[in-house]
């Protein structure tokens, strides 16, 4: 709507008379004596608007030139302070340090991204990318992933393969690290060719390598095996088939990798006959023979090689077939001197299992983890020999993790008697044995007393217990789940963190949501004291 000016402010302007002045705002009509006025006073307006508009440009002008010169002035301050900055004195070898925590503290690694350092860094003034490409420090590790969708996806393997190459030259005679993947089933030829030689030229340099690939792709990234591997320390190799197929990866032959220490393979189909590798100097080994429902697979035994690895501390193995039966009589007993974490997967239950466990010797375990796989919800893990490797090591034993096991409450109870110096219990059975009696066996019993400064531990299993993580059903009693955390918090070392799975059938749902809130109501006093509470389903 348009908008009168007000009668004051135009009548402000000289040369108005009041009888024009008045009808402002109105929608009177002016005499004609009046209308010679309006025409006479109308063209004085405008040439006084005129003037005006050219005066308000000169200002705007002056404006303008003043922003201009105070844009300068900022500019030139800024350059000055710049000189100033302590950054510019602050002397190579700790800008070193610093760009080389920025790439291996602050990310964890480096990658093919101008976002991330250290390409980042050369892109922030020349002084700094004339340092970050001199320092081999920032180039002695990359990790790059091949995978890609893209329509050019051949070409971009070819950039990527040629931009690690350029990056590998920067480290210049560094020891390198190299973490390749890629999840496309189907690989051009040439492209592995192209990264097979560009491996197998940083071959003499690497010092970590890391390949995640199709089998078929990955056997023919090995020609680097061939040539000396003298700063070979750490070794990976996994298959990212989903399914097994043709190809298995062929025996490695690491005759010169004196500085081995530590080996992963993971595949379908993993047969360690024929390899060929340094494994009394191996201080870490991963064995995984994937599993499938269709195809043959070869046995995976692997006493053989444990025997000849004489200096392993870490060990962590996946049974993925199954072994032909075996006789006891042959078996030769493994002794493990120096083992304290043995890490176990299965897929399926088979005398072999038994035998392998009855095998082992390990005077220095101290954690122990088993998980049976199989997803299908009425399978369940019988095996308790491994209960009995336990016991020979008992005096050791500080962790223990069974997953999907459904083992006798009697056996359990035998086998936790024995660990004394348990500190980590973690018991997660199928859905067939969800009705364990363990919380009622880890409760301290009320007669457990102190003594002269100590706590007495003559009926306690497991007196040590820092930590349990259980999986129960629904039905286990609020009162025992209590009962179990009250007395573990009496006396030392008390329990720092509980953790309990609620599994259940449909329709018990509701009554697990109130389970969770009834325990979480009555633990409140532990958890405000410090306990770690976790009440899942």
């Amino acid at each position: 709507m348009f908008s009168f000016p007000s009668t004051e402010l135009v009548s402000s302007h000289a040369g108005i008379p009041p009888s024009i002045s008045s009808l402002f705002g109105t929608n009177q009509v002016p005499s004609l004596v009046d209308q010679q006025y309006v025409y006479d006073i109308l063209l004085g307006c405008k040439s006084e608007l005129g003037g005006v508009t050219d005066e308000l440009c000169r200002a705007h002008a002056e404006v303008e030139r003043l922003e201009g010169r105070l844009g300068q002035i900022k500019g030139v301050i800024s350059e000055l302070e710049a000189l100033l900055h302590p950054i510019r004195r602050v002397p190579t070898d700790i800008m070193a340090k610093v760009f080389e925590h920025c790439v291996y503290e602050s990310q964890g690694y480096a990658r093919l991204d101008i976002k991330h350092a250290p390409l980042s860094l050369s892109q922030v003034c020349r002084s700094w990318r004339k340092l970050v490409f001199a320092l081999p420090c920032l180039w002695k590790m990359v990790r790059v992933d091949f995978s890609t969708s893209s329509p050019n996806w051949y070409r971009l393997m070819q950039s990527q393969a040629t931009a690690m190459r350029l990056w590998i030259s920067r480290s210049r005679s560094v020891p390198v690290s190299l973490f390749l993947t890629s999840f496309n089933r189907v690989i051009p030829s040439p492209f592995l060719a192209l990264l097979d030689m560009e491996i197998m030229e940083a071959g003499p340099r690497i010092r970590e390598l890391s390949l995640r690939f199709p089998t078929s792709s990955l056997c023919r990234l090995l020609s680097f095996t061939q040539g000396p591997l003298e700063f070979l320390e750490y070794l990976h190799l996994q298959s990212t088939d989903t399914l097994p197929g043709s190809h298995s990866i062929p025996p490695l032959v690491l005759k010169s990798a004196s500085s081995l220490q530590s080996l992963n393979i993971s595949c379908f189909d993993l047969d360690m006959r024929g390899h060929q590798v340094p494994w009394a100097q191996l201080t870490e080994l991963s064995l995984r023979d994937g599993f499938s429902p269709i195809g043959d697979q070869a046995p995976s035994d692997y006493l053989p090689i444990l025997i000849q690895c004489p200096n392993l501390r870490t060990c962590s193995l996946g049974f993925g077939s199954s072994i032909p039966d075996m006789i006891s009589d042959s078996v030769t007993p493994v002794v493990l001197p120096h083992l304290c974490t043995l890490k176990m997967l299965t897929y399926a239950e088979t005398p072999y299992l038994k035998l392998f466990f009855g095998a082992l010797l390990l005077p220095k375990l101290r954690s122990f983890s088993i998980n049976y796989a199989n997803s299908s919800i009425a399978s369940h893990f019988h095996e308790t020999e491994c209960l009995q490797m336990l016991n020979r090591a008992a005096e050791t034993v500080e962790s223990v993790s069974l997953c999907r096991m459904d083992v006798p409450d009697v056996e359990l109870s035998s086998c936790l008697s024995q660990l004394p110096h348990l500190k980590s219990l973690r018991f997660r059975p199928g859905r067939l044995g969800l009705n364990h009696d363990l919380v009622a066996m880890l409760t301290v019993p009320s007669s457990v007393t102190r003594h002269g400064g100590r706590t007495l531990h003559q009926r306690t299993i497991c007196p040590s217990l820092e930590s349990l993580d259980l999986r129960c059903s629904a039905a286990v009693p609020v009162d025992a789940v209590v009962a179990l955390v009250d007395s573990r918090r009496q006396f030392e070392p008390r329990l720092k963190h509980f953790s309990l799975q609620l599994a259940e059938f449909a329709y018990e749902h509701d009554r697990g949501d109130e389970i969770i809130h009834t325990l979480e109501a009555r633990l409140s006093g532990h958890v405000d004291k410090g306990l770690q509470l976790i009440l899942t389903m």
